[in-house]
């Protein structure tokens, strides 16, 4: 499919996989936004862990991991590298805290977050923006009720 065309709606369940068009779009999105924290040496889930790490010092990683829907084991890598790289506090158990590095990388991560986030909002239009926001309610209801 051309990607300046719009694509036929789904007719049926058939031969439309809702999961495999959601990790397609997942992996586009998320290399685009990977390219824009490259420079930082990070990726775009890596500086996501830090700014939430920077707006919630001392939170748990199993919170952490429950609120973004990372798998424990993943998370615990995540965690293993910004630490391993001198953005984390070497003692987690008493939560998750950012070094000064890790603090100062955040802040930078975030910058480039918002330029980025607006850039794509632009790019994407309202339509797809308030789409995804009712798609993603729809999902979380649905599959994740007492969240």
């Amino acid at each position: 499919m051309n990607p300046q065309q719009a694509p036929e709606p789904a007719k049926s369940t058939d031969n439309y996989c809702i999961a495999g068009r959601l990790r397609m779009l997942a992996r586009v999105v998320t290399g685009h936004y990977n390219e824009a924290f490259a420079a930082e040496g990070v990726t775009f889930a890596q500086a996501g862990l830090l700014m939430h790490m920077f707006a919630q010092p001392g939170i748990r990683q199993a919170e952490l991991s429950k609120r973004l829907q990372i798998e424990k084991s993943a998370m615990s890598r995540d965690v293993q590298l910004l630490q391993k790289k001198g953005w984390l506090t070497d003692n987690l158990r008493n939560g998750l805290f950012l070094t000064e590095d890790g603090r100062l990388l955040a802040k930078r991560c975030h910058k480039i977050w918002r330029v980025l986030n607006e850039q794509v909002y632009n790019e994407l239009g309202t339509d797809a923006i308030d789409g995804l926001s009712v798609f993603s309610n729809h999902v979380l209801l649905k599959f994740l009720p007492n969240q």
